[in-house]
């Protein structure tokens, strides 16, 4: 069947978790939150729930297979309030109250790192965030990814925004595929872990 991309729904957001554990097997995502613990589960779903319900700059979506959702993203798109320009993410002078079971200090250390990289490069100017694409691990590779990152890559460039991204090093040449460049790394300390920021400039789309 052909894949398809739709809007992702509260009643998704158990099967989005899922995917999530399944997806990110690297020895930081076991290490932050390990995966023998149930209440890792139950943090990310209500987690992703929360921030679906409640935070104005997230769209998540899905890809389904048939009836089976096989990947899911979440974008943060700006978001206009009041005066203010609602980026999304994670704030780097505010980090989550991470779940029972979870490393947190390292936690702090790895997504601390990022939001404050995010927030350093970007610093308040508009734009597009990517900051979850996860595919079950048998349908990786088959477009469904591919299929989430345009999407927000769409809106990016209608509205002539820069898109920003953090990738893996296996996750680096396929972000570059889509036109981002990577402008910093950071490797975490005593960790044989490196990280990626990526910027993507907007592209002029074609006029019918």
């Amino acid at each position: 069947m052909p894949l398809t991309l739709l809007p992702a729904t509260l009643a998704d957001v158990p099967v989005m978790t899922s995917i999530y554990l399944s997806a990110f097997q690297d020895v930081i995502a076991h290490d932050c939150f390990p995966r023998t613990s149930p209440h890792i589960k139950d943090w990310w779903t209500s987690s992703n729930m929360d921030d679906m319900k409640n935070q104005a700059s997230a769209r998540f979506l899905k890809v389904v297979d048939g009836d089976d959702i096989v990947a899911y993203a979440k974008w943060n798109v700006p978001v206009q309030q009041g005066s203010e320009t609602v980026l999304g993410g994670d704030n780097p002078e505010d980090m989550p109250v991470w779940p029972q079971d979870a490393n947190v200090e390292l936690c702090d250390e790895f997504f601390g790192h990022l939001a404050r990289e995010r927030k350093r490069i970007m610093g308040n100017r508009s734009h597009y965030y990517l900051e979850i694409v996860a595919t079950l691990p048998q349908h990786q590779g088959k477009g469904a990814a591919g299929k989430m990152i345009r999407w927000g890559l769409d809106q990016a460039d209608r509205d002539g925004l820069e898109a920003y991204v953090e990738a893996s090093p296996l996750a680096v040449p396929v972000y570059e595929h889509y036109g981002w460049t990577v402008v910093a790394d950071f490797t975490l300390k005593d960790r044989e872990h490196t990280e990626s920021c990526m910027i993507r400039s907007p592209q002029q789309t074609s006029k019918a």
